[in-house]
């Protein structure tokens, strides 16, 4: 008989391993965590008002770009299928909506029954703007109250030249050299208060006005500005010493705060009894600030925020808000029509 020779078993064939598909690779991950924590790190400091030093105070003035940008990478961790990171960073944009949401909805107004008045605010860039324009705004406009910042001599003689202390004869004026002039015009008459002065860097100016027989107080208002750590705490002294409700006659408060509603010292200054009327019409993300140059030849600029504002003690109505055109400044003046109470 023939030997029967069997056939040797073939070997078996060793399957790799799945592989591990692109959106799941670690580096990607441990990237998606970091832009994660970054989100929440910054909503934390923006909810409980934590900014401190100059980085975080200047970072927060840009919250509402921030939450446009971390929706986006949101929106991107969930196409990559990194789910728990998109649900943080999703709670982290929530919690900014938030906060963010009342400077567009209008709010309820109260029922004044007192004089109406306009109040309007101009920054003439160190003396460089348009003077013309700002007594033809003036004009259109026909505030009763007109907050000046950055006043020097060269732009008050100039101002006073082209008619403006005509058409608001009552004045009280501290001009000066770079940024650190104010000046404030009023159409009725005025009683500066002693107890505002120049805190830091530029003059705060503080008068009672006999509106139609009505008293009220209306303070022209130009904080330090935080551009450097050296800055800051004059800033946050500013704020400290900015006049407040005292169960006096109302106080308007009008200028350049350089402060949005996203920074703590200003939200401290809206609790201690104001109303910002910008946000009580619904406008409050409209910019009135942004550099007038750029960096890299123009080719970064930094995004245009708000900075500009009318405080309005609670009880005084407001009627209207408008941000107007810049012409030669990096701040466009802005005009509120308020009724008393």
């Amino acid at each position: 008989m023939s030997e029967v020779i069997e056939a040797a078993p073939e070997p078996e064939t060793v399957e790799a391993p799945p592989r591990r598909p692109w959106y799941r690779r670690r580096w990607l991950r441990i990237l998606s965590w970091t832009g994660t924590a970054g989100v929440l790190a910054y909503t934390l400091i923006r909810l409980f008002g934590l900014e401190t030093g100059w980085l975080l105070v200047t970072t927060v003035a840009f919250v509402p770009y921030f939450a446009v940008a971390a929706l986006v990478g949101a929106g991107v961790q969930a196409a990559l299928r990194h789910w728990a990171a998109a649900v943080a960073t999703g709670a982290a944009v929530c919690a900014l909506a938030v906060v963010l949401a009342p400077r567009v909805l209008p709010e309820d107004q109260p029922a004044a029954s007192g004089p109406e008045f306009t109040v309007m605010s101009v920054n003439l860039y160190v003396g460089q703007t348009d003077l013309g324009k700002v007594v033809e705004l003036v004009e259109e406009h026909r505030p009763d109250l007109l907050s000046v910042q950055e006043l020097t001599p060269g732009a008050a003689e100039g101002l006073a030249e082209l008619g403006l202390e005509e058409l608001m004869p009552y004045s009280v004026l501290e001009p000066d050299e770079l940024a650190v002039g104010t000046g404030l015009y009023s159409t009725h008459p005025v009683e500066r208060i002693a107890a505002v002065g120049r805190n830091s860097i530029f003059y705060q100016i503080g008068v009672e006005v006999d509106l139609d027989g009505e008293a009220m107080r209306f303070g022209a208002v130009h904080t330090a500005a935080p551009a450097s750590a050296e800055r800051i705490p004059l800033w946050e002294e500013d704020f400290a010493d900015m006049m407040r409700p005292d169960g006096g006659a109302p106080w308007v408060l009008a200028g350049d705060f350089n402060a949005t509603l996203d920074h703590d010292n200003m939200r401290g200054l809206l609790d201690a009894g104001y109303a910002d009327a910008a946000e009580v019409m619904g406008e409050g993300l409209v910019p009135t600030w942004r550099p007038t140059e750029g960096y890299l030849n123009g080719l970064v600029k930094i995004p245009a925020v708000t900075l500009d504002h009318v405080l309005a003690e609670e009880g005084i109505e407001v009627l209207d808000w408008k941000v107007l055109d810049k012409s030669g400044s990096d701040h466009a003046p802005v005009v509120a029509r308020l009724r008393l109470p």
